[in-house]
């Protein structure tokens, strides 16, 4: 049996997992998130519920407001990222 990680993912379902660790770890409620990227609470909710991935702008916008590459923050398989391979790396939409 082979119990090595596959290192592909589903980057939306991977996503709203580590955005809602890292909120929830920093202790910054919806409502900032929204605020602060001047986007509604429900697009944020949207985000952490896996229903909607931020592509273009808001992502480059979510990557700037975290301070963290996106796919150390985005990816709950980076510690497996190969960055050749990464579609968040290579700015490819998900």
């Amino acid at each position: 049996m082979n119990t090595k990680p596959n290192p592909h993912c589903d980057i939306r379902a991977s996503f709203a997992k580590a955005f809602s660790t890292w909120r929830r770890s920093n202790n910054i409620p919806l409502k900032k998130v929204a605020t602060d990227l001047g986007l509604s609470i429900a697009t944020i909710n949207s985000w952490e519920l896996g229903k909607r991935f931020p592509t273009g702008f808001n992502f480059e916008m979510l990557a700037n407001y975290t301070g963290l590459p996106p796919c150390r923050l985005f990816c709950v398989m980076a510690e497996h990222c190969v960055p050749a391979d990464c579609l968040l790396a290579m700015g490819k939409k998900p």
